[in-house]
C-alpha cells in the first residue's frame, strides 16, 4: 500500500465532474451521489440507450445529467470526450469506474481474442479515459479518481486477467502522478476489496462486503481532500497473504 503522508489536500469544491463508466452500478451511484450534491455531471457512456436508462432511475435529478455518448477503450470515443471537455474548460473532478469482475479459464488455458478483448476494456479503457480527461481538470485543484478491486491486491486465480490489467491500473495512476506538473492537481485509486452491494444488505451477507453508498461516499471525499501523497486507498476488508519464506540457499534475486 502507499504510504500515507503528512500534508492534507486542501478542501475541493466539486462544481463539475465527468463520470467513466456512468452506466454501471457503481457508476451510475456515483452520478446520483455527484448530482444530489449540485455538482454538474458529465455522465460517459457507450450508448443513448444505457444513458437513457441511467437518467430514467436517477427520476427528477436525472434532468440535471450532461450524457456523453462515447465507447473510452477506443481512440474515436476517446476523441469525443476530450472535445467535449475541451469546449467546457476545467473540470474539478474525474471518477473512472470502468471494468468488471471476470472469472474463466486459468491464463494458461485462456485464448488471444479473450485476452485481448479484456486488455482493452480494463486496462486500454482507464489509459484513454485518462488521456482524455486529465489535460482538462483545472489546475487550480482538482482530483481524478480511479475505482479498481482485490483482484489487483492480491493474485485471483481464475480471474488472472482482472488481476494482471489491476496492477497496470495502480501503476498507470503512478506514472500519471509522476508526470503531472500542475501540483494541484491529484491522483487516487479507490481500492475496493469486498463485492458491493445494495445498502441495507450488508448484515444479512454471508461474506465481507461494501455497501454502495459507502463507496460513493469514500469516492467523493478523496476527490474533495484526498492526501495528496497518497494514491491508493483501501475499502472493505481482506488479510494480505503471509509472505513466503526462503528455504536455506535460496537466493532472494532470480
Amino acid at each position: 500500500m502507499t504510504t500515507s503522508g503528512d500534508s492534507p489536500a486542501t478542501p475541493l469544491r466539486l462544481g463539475s465532474a465527468v463520470v467513466h463508466g456512468a452506466t454501471g452500478y457503481v457508476g451510475r451511484h456515483l452520478v446520483r451521489a455527484l448530482l444530489l450534491e449540485g455538482v454538474t455531471v458529465l455522465a460517459v457512456g457507450r450508448s443513448d440507450a444505457g444513458l437513457d436508462a441511467v437518467r430514467e432511475w436517477l427520476g427528477e435529478a436525472g434532468a440535471l445529467m450532461r450524457p456523453v455518448v462515447a465507447d473510452v477503450s477506443t481512440d474515436e470515443g476517446s476523441h469525443y470526450v476530450a472535445d467535449q471537455l475541451r469546449r467546457r474548460g476545467g473540470i474539478d473532478a474525474a471518477f473512472a469506474a470502468i471494468g468488471g469482475w471476470w472469472e474463466g479459464p486459468d491464463l494458461v488455458d485462456l485464448d488471444t481474442a479473450t485476452w485481448d478483448g479484456l486488455l482493452r476494456s480494463h486496462l486500454t479503457a482507464h489509459f484513454l479515459a485518462a488521456r482524455s480527461t486529465v489535460p482538462f481538470l483545472a489546475p487550480q485543484g482538482s482530483a481524478y479518481v480511479a475505482l479498481n478491486g482485490i483482484a489487483t491486491l492480491k493474485p485471483e486465480a481464475g480471474s488472472g486477467p482482472v488481476s494482471v490489467t489491476g496492477a497496470a491500473q495502480s501503476m498507470l495512476l503512478e506514472v500519471l502522478r509522476a508526470e503531472e506538473d500542475r501540483p494541484r492537481v491529484r491522483f487516487h485509486e479507490l481500492c475496493v476489496v469486498n463485492p458491493v452491494v445494495d445498502d441495507g444488505q450488508a448484515p444479512d451477507a454471508r461474506e465481507a462486503v461494501v455497501e454502495i453508498t459507502d463507496v460513493t461516499a469514500a469516492a467523493l471525499r478523496l476527490a474533495r481532500a484526498g492526501d495528496p501523497t497518497v494514491v491508493r486507498t483501501e475499502l472493505g476488508q481482506w488479510q494480505p497473504a503471509p509472505a513466503a519464506t526462503p528455504h536455506s540457499g535460496d537466493s532472494a534475486v532470480g
